[in-house]
């Protein structure tokens, strides 16, 4: 079997099972709909653009199809940029104003309309007799290629801009979806890079065998990246909750402000009052505390507490409620009454929700793991 005919069965079961899950998600009734929705369109049209793989072998399209097949891919960063937008913010709405998402596949169309679009089937196939050869494929590489890296970079902002979020309201960021979704952008960067350097290879070079293994493999990444995607989804729903896009960053909210940065005497104060609070009902036991929930729960707004933690004290309340649950874990550890309580008990105990960030969290603050401070401790009371 040569690389051709296994690109081709490769493709195959890419299309069907893009096709298959496309129709699943459009079909579902789930909480992002629209995240959803966005997901079907990204892989109906990765299905079609890499279709040409199975049907070149039995089926010729006019030149006009097959150019608006290879184009359509330009419609692959707008839809994954929204799709991630779906799932960081659990609000998110399509706006007449996405309808801007198109310029890529618009300009692409442009481009080649002067020589391609706008003349006769006799002259489209000319133009494609030397179709690499053209400057209007050149530029259209090179715009592709700007275009895909402004949407990669702009997916890398939000994520940022994600992560300060979580940090600045949120006690517990595990159950947040921003590592898959960090992990998704980073799996695109390596498929962009790929398929780029692909793309270069066809214009500088010669040997046919090379570029037929590079499709090869990037069949078999664009594969795998398919399944991954399916798998998550399917086994993992919960990395897709999102937050309120009402959220705002400390710094713009100090900017709107015009905040003194000096602590005075009225701030001191709520300081105080906040760690008194904090000692004596033990908010942060809460595994789901919120900023918003402390608040309420301390009788402040939630944007001055907000302040008061983020800029006055210079901790993100996610680090300011960690060293609070660390704190309380190392007295239940060190009780001797706890003796037969687990780490995994204890680490519930004290508001947090899996294993892995309890542990890196105390010993951050330790330089312990629970149970080497557990051992030590106990060597030490003996």
């Amino acid at each position: 079997m040569d690389k051709l005919t296994i690109v081709g069965t490769i493709t195959f079961v890419i299309l069907f099972f893009s096709v298959l899950l496309s129709f699943f998600l459009l079909t579902v009734k789930p909480k992002n709909k629209i995240g959803n929705k966005l997901l079907a369109i990204y892989f109906i049209v990765f299905a079609i653009h890499i279709s040409v793989f199975f049907y070149s072998q039995y089926i010729e399209f006019p030149s006009v199809i097959e150019m608006l097949r290879d184009q359509i891919i330009d419609l692959s960063s707008p839809l994954l940029f929204l799709y991630l937008l779906t799932n960081i913010y659990s609000d998110f709405k399509l706006r007449y104003i996405h309808l801007l998402h198109l310029l890529p596949l618009i300009i692409g169309i442009l481009i080649f309309t002067p020589r391609f679009y706008g003349v006769s089937e006799s002259d489209r196939i000319l133009f494609t007799e030397n179709f690499n050869s053209q400057i209007e494929v050149k530029i259209s590489y090179a715009v592709s290629t700007l275009i895909s890296l402004f949407y990669l970079v702009l997916m890398f902002i939000e994520l940022k801009k994600y992560k300060k979020l979580l940090i600045e309201n949120y006690s517990n960021t595990s159950s947040f979806n921003y590592k898959w979704l960090y992990q998704l952008t980073l799996v695109v960067s390596f498929i962009f890079t790929f398929s780029q350097f692909k793309q270069l290879y066809k214009f500088i070079g010669s040997n046919v065998d090379t570029l037929n293994l590079m499709r090869l493999l990037l069949i078999i990444v664009l594969l795998g990246f398919l399944f991954w995607i399916v798998l998550k989804s399917m086994y993992q729903p919960e990395l897709f909750k999102a937050i309120d896009s009402k959220h705002l960053l400390i710094t713009k909210e100090l900017k709107k402000t015009n905040l003194v940065t000096e602590i005075d005497s009225v701030v001191k104060s709520q300081i105080k009052n906040l760690e008194h609070f904090m000692e004596e009902k033990e908010p942060f036991l809460d595994a789901s505390l919120t900023i918003q929930k402390l608040a309420y729960q301390f009788g402040m707004p939630s944007r001055e507490l907000s302040i008061l933690i983020n800029h006055h004290l210079n901790q993100h309340f996610f680090d300011f409620i960690t060293t609070y649950r660390i704190k309380k874990a190392i007295i239940l550890i060190e009780k001797p009454s706890n003796k037969k309580l687990t780490i995994l008990e204890i680490l519930y105990d004290v508001g947090f929700n899996s294993k892995s960030p309890f542990n890196k969290a105390f010993k951050k603050h330790t330089g312990l793991t629970p149970t080497e401070y557990r051992a030590n401790h106990l060597k030490q009371t003996r």
